[in-house]
């Protein structure tokens, strides 16, 4: 939602205007890095601009007002990752000003080509690459925008510029004793012609880089005053449930909703088609009741009687998939995607006389953010409007375009902080859903998702089978390595054809086992993924494929280390060549666990790393069997973590995120697990489907050091990947039983 000056909400249409008022400005030739015809081939302006000089609106990032109000648009969606706490500190540190006394806004027009995603080339949050991509060019828009507040300063005293300084919103010339706010500077400032070069501040003068330790929102958030998706109210608005198919993809064939219409508030009972894949992205077909509140709305739906055509998943168990695609990767259909390859693996794998196979399973897991999915969207006078987490604007646009026909000119976004994403903020449907029933209804509609909805409508993260060969040398050392990994490619019922690319590779599968993420050395190494689509829906999770990969790829080591006979923190040393960064963080965290050292009895130790997003990680987990005897329950006691993901902008946000990974990668390793039976998804609730909760975390010790100053990793799914097989690996070591498969037994 946005707000006028006032505090009050702020109509679509006045936001609109804003847009083209401040667009107007930079019309005006004070834009830095984007220009004026791509505001308006994005933002759809009919209006002509006119200058509006008494803003100082210098780029995309940065807005000073003569009333001394400050304004840093940020224009990544911040899903309690701290996007908004992180991004607008880079450009007020070269602002020069407290990032924590200027308001942070969304854009008005999220479409802005100064906002795309320099790697995807959509508009989009994602990756853990909000940081770690826009810090050099939000420092660059800070510091451009101080110096010319500087320079209309110096211009107004007829001083040097270089005689000048700021400090915290404020000009200051210390000789003559002058100063000025912002604010009044800005009506000059904004009549100067913007810079070429700007000068960056250095590491060692920053202020609040690196010394953040608050997060925006907390009080808010603490206090219920934080206004979320679900808080959006409209004139004349309707809410939405959808009643999804029991079984995955089933159709309607007949709908009996007098019941539901009976009940007092309910104004409709409407069919959502599922449209052919290239309209829809593979929506699955649903039936939504439109009511005045959303009680109304679940009464009635208990109320309608459909009649499902089960369809071809009727019989799909997903107990059964593992041996499937064990099947699959040794039928003739199989088609390996070569992800790392060198020497001659097949030979080495024949020849040796130490080869050493495990296969390793992982199921379906669900993203469960906290909040469920809301999304209120009005159809209205030639324009589509959203309000909720929008984490993906690019795919609201895509959504309003196919649905309406309304062009991506003519589409607003209200972004809003979203209660937890995990990936699901990033699927398509929702979107497509809540736009199909503005247009049929004509009115603004807030569709919004129960817990039973998520576990059973959303996309789930795809089971995984891992099949892994080693050939050991007579020394111990890893001699070949053959790996495959068979899972479906992450986007591709989405994004129909993502896949069809010369080298047909889905780089969001074949993390943690690609040329630049495989961390280890052998004369021949043969990695490869191998594509198998069951049709189940699975899509975007947090740290997507790193985490199959990861257990797989660090249980193995293990499998090695123990099979050599060798140490497995000095195995993987001896085998990580050229990554001194990576190095340390092993040492250290092997280091601050005791991992050398006598243990207690009952007490053993695992340990697993990672690299992704520029940055590393090493965890070692310790377990301790409870009570008397060898069959006693086993108890995750500690984990130990040691990161190294370079510059961090605001080290407390850079902790929280760590600690949510790794509480995250505790429940993959112990309770995640979606069954599906007969086509139909066995949980529903957190009674059924159990996740990880901050009673029942271990100890924890995080170790965040700095291995590189000069810029950000991402640390977002960092942490996550490496716990389930740390613990994994502790409990072999602690029962002598490998565990192969997700949830593990603490037995």
């Amino acid at each position: 939602m946005r707000y006028d000056d006032t505090g009050n909400p702020q109509s679509p249409s006045a936001a609109r205007r804003a847009f083209l008022k401040s667009g107007a400005a930079l019309g005006a030739g004070l834009a830095v890095g984007f220009r004026w015809c791509d505001a308006v081939a994005t933002s759809g302006a009919a209006e002509p601009a006119q200058a509006d000089p008494s803003a100082f609106e210098p780029n995309a990032w940065v807005r000073v007002f003569p009333d001394d109000t400050i304004k840093l648009v940020v224009a990544k969606h911040d899903s309690g990752t701290g996007t908004h706490t992180a991004l607008p500190a880079v450009v007020a540190e070269e602002l020069d000003v407290d990032p924590f006394r200027v308001d942070v806004i969304t854009p008005e027009n999220p479409f802005f080509i100064a906002y795309i995603h320099p790697l995807w080339h959509v508009f989009s949050t994602g990756g853990s690459t909000s940081v770690s991509l826009e810090y050099t060019r939000l420092r660059h828009a800070g510091a451009t925008a101080r110096a010319m507040l500087v320079a209309a300063a110096a211009k107004r005293w007829g001083v040097a510029a270089q005689a000048c300084t700021t400090d915290n919103g404020r000009v200051l010339h210390a000789s003559s004793g002058r100063s000025a706010s912002y604010g009044e500077l800005a009506e000059q400032a904004a009549r100067l012609p913007v810079p070429d070069k700007v000068t960056l501040k250095r590491p060692a003068d920053f202020k609040y880089i690196g010394h953040l330790m608050k997060k925006r929102g907390v009080f808010e958030k603490s206090t219920g005053r934080f206004r979320y998706s679900i808080d959006v109210e409209l004139p004349d608005m309707l809410v939405a449930v959808v009643e999804h198919a029991p079984v995955i993809d089933a159709r309607v064939r007949a709908i009996d909703a007098s019941a539901a219409l009976a009940v007092p508030g309910v104004r409709q009972v409407l069919k959502i088609p599922a449209a052919p894949a290239s309209v829809l992205g593979g929506n699955q077909e649903g039936v939504a009741v439109l009511a005045d509140t959303y009680w109304a709305a679940q009464s009635a739906r208990q109320r309608l009687k459909i009649t499902w055509d089960d369809g071809a998943f009727a019989h799909f168990d997903s107990a059964a998939l593992p041996r499937r695609q064990a099947q699959f990767l040794g039928s003739p259909a199989a088609a390996p995607v070569s992800t790392v390859s060198q020497g001659d693996t097949a030979t080495a794998l024949r020849k040796t006389g130490r080869l050493i196979e495990a296969e390793y399973v992982m199921p379906y897991k669900a993203q469960n953010p906290l909040e469920p999915i809301c999304v209120s969207a009005q159809v209205k006078d030639g324009t589509v409007t959203f309000w909720g987490g929008l984490q993906v604007p690019s795919t609201a646009r895509e959504a309003a375009r196919v649905v309406t026909g309304i062009p991506a000119e003519r589409v607003v976004l209200h972004d809003m902080v979203s209660g937890g994403s995990f990936g699901a903020h990033e699927s398509k449907y929702w979107l497509y859903e809540v736009v199909y029933l503005a247009k049929a209804t004509g009115r603004p509609i807030k569709l919004m998702h129960s817990r039973e909805d998520e576990m059973r409508a959303l996309y789930y993260h795809a089971a995984t089978y891992h099949k892994l060969r080693g050939a050991l040398g007579s020394d111990g050392q890893l001699d070949a390595l053959q790996l495959r990994a068979v899972c479906p490619a992450s986007p591709e019922q989405w994004e129909p054809g993502y896949t069809e690319r010369p080298d047909k590779m889905d780089y969001s599968t074949t993390e943690a086992i690609s040329k630049w993420d495989f961390a280890y050395r052998a004369p021949n190494l043969d990695l490869a993924w191998v594509r198998h689509e069951t049709g189940v829906p699975t899509g975007w999770y947090r740290a997507v494929s790193f985490i199959p990969n990861v257990f797989a790829l660090e249980s193995f080591i293990d499998e090695l280390a123990h099979a050599a006979g060798i140490d497995p923190l000095a195995y993987r040393l001896a085998h990580m060549h050229g990554r001194p960064r990576h190095v340390e963080v092993l040492r250290q965290a092997a280091e601050r666990a005791g991992w050398a050292q006598q243990l207690p009895e009952g007490t053993a130790l695992g340990l697993a790393t990672n690299q992704a997003y520029g940055s590393y990680v090493a965890v070692v987990a310790r377990v301790q069997r409870q009570g008397d005897g060898a069959n006693g329950a086993v108890l995750v006691q500690r984990l130990t973590c040691v990161v190294d993901c370079g510059l961090m902008v605001s080290p407390a946000g850079v902790e929280e995120q760590i600690y949510g990974g790794l509480m995250w990668g505790l429940g993959h390793a112990l309770l995640d697990r979606v069954d599906i039976e007969g086509g139909r998804v066995r949980q529903g609730n957190f009674d059924t489907y159990r996740v990880m909760r901050m009673d029942a975390m271990p100890e924890i010790d995080i170790v965040l050091i700095q291995g590189d100053v000069a810029k950000p990793g991402g640390v977002g799914e960092l942490s996550s990947p490496s716990v389930a097989p740390a613990v994994a690996n502790a409990l072999f070591r602690l029962t002598g039983v490998r565990q192969r498969a997700t949830p593990l037994k603490l037995t």
